[in-house]
């Protein structure tokens, strides 16, 4: 994967992490910040958001002298606390629909592939054994509805991100997962787009070696005006990405109806 995204290379957060009895955490990701104790008997954690511009997200782990005093913590006991965490991203359980900055165009004839970018969700667990504590999104979407009434359609997460044309112009940001949309425009028309809805739900994650999250691609095809759009999920990962790289199955496996009815209305002649 050569591209600026994958020269800039973050760590996989997604790794587990051993504690020591008493020893504190604090890790961040993208926008969130979160912070761990270990007790004999019982974890603390607590998490708190950032008001820093996206430019400045990163990812941080590092030690703590103690979890901050203003943090609302939660605690989990346990007769002999395990020894380690886990974070492991996960795509929303929503579709979300982009609106492009401006209608982009493709002639009859002719396809295009965008590089969709959406805020992943994080499951907190404990290792050995195996403890769900909670699942934290890392960006708060706004919701919206999607479909051509009120009485057909989705409730679906609002995003704003660039539908980019270049993985060179996909920047790093280790709370969102990119989505490589190739749309085909197979009818005799000019072909105008100015939304798009991402079935997060229907997709799976997977994490590259330079700490990049990507989801299956998407291919759309239109046939002609008055037809659905086509939508299928790509059999070929990104370049660099193999079924090993699995994070995250998709949490829904829905049928092909469900598929073409979560897309229909998004074009525009």
């Amino acid at each position: 994967m050569s591209h600026s995204a994958a020269s800039a290379t973050t760590p996989q957060w997604w790794q587990p992490q051993t504690m020591a009895l008493d020893e504190c955490w604090h890790f961040t990701i993208g926008p969130v910040s979160l912070y761990f104790k270990r007790c004999l008997q019982e974890w603390l954690f607590g998490f708190e958001r950032s008001t820093q511009p996206e430019q400045a997200y990163r990812v941080l782990s590092q030690s703590a002298a103690c979890l901050p005093e203003a943090l609302n913590s939660q605690r989990f006991m346990f007769r002999h606390s395990p020894g380690q965490f886990k974070l492991t991203p996960h795509l929303l359980e929503r579709a979300v629909v982009i609106k492009t900055h401006q209608p982009v165009s493709i002639p009859a004839g002719e396809q295009s592939v965008f590089y969709i970018s959406s805020p992943v969700s994080i499951e907190i667990s404990l290792q050995e054994p195996n403890v769900v504590l909670m699942e934290l999104p890392l960006q708060r979407l706004s919701d919206t509805w999607f479909g051509d009434s009120t009485q057909q359609g989705e409730l679906c997460f609002a995003d704003k991100t660039h539908a980019r044309h270049s993985l060179d112009d996909i920047p790093t940001r280790p709370h969102r997962a990119v989505t490589a949309v190739t749309i085909e425009n197979r009818s005799d028309r000019m072909l105008t787009i100015d939304k798009l809805s991402i079935p997060l739900p229907f997709l799976a994650l997977y994490g590259h070696r330079d700490g990049s999250l990507w989801t299956d691609p998407l291919l759309l095809q239109h046939e002609s005006v008055g037809q659905l759009t086509r939508f299928k999920i790509g059999k070929t990962l990104p370049l660099g990405l193999t079924s090993a790289d699995l994070l995250a199955s998709p949490r829904q496996h829905p049928d092909k109806n469900s598929l073409v009815r979560a897309f229909t209305g998004i074009f525009s002649q």
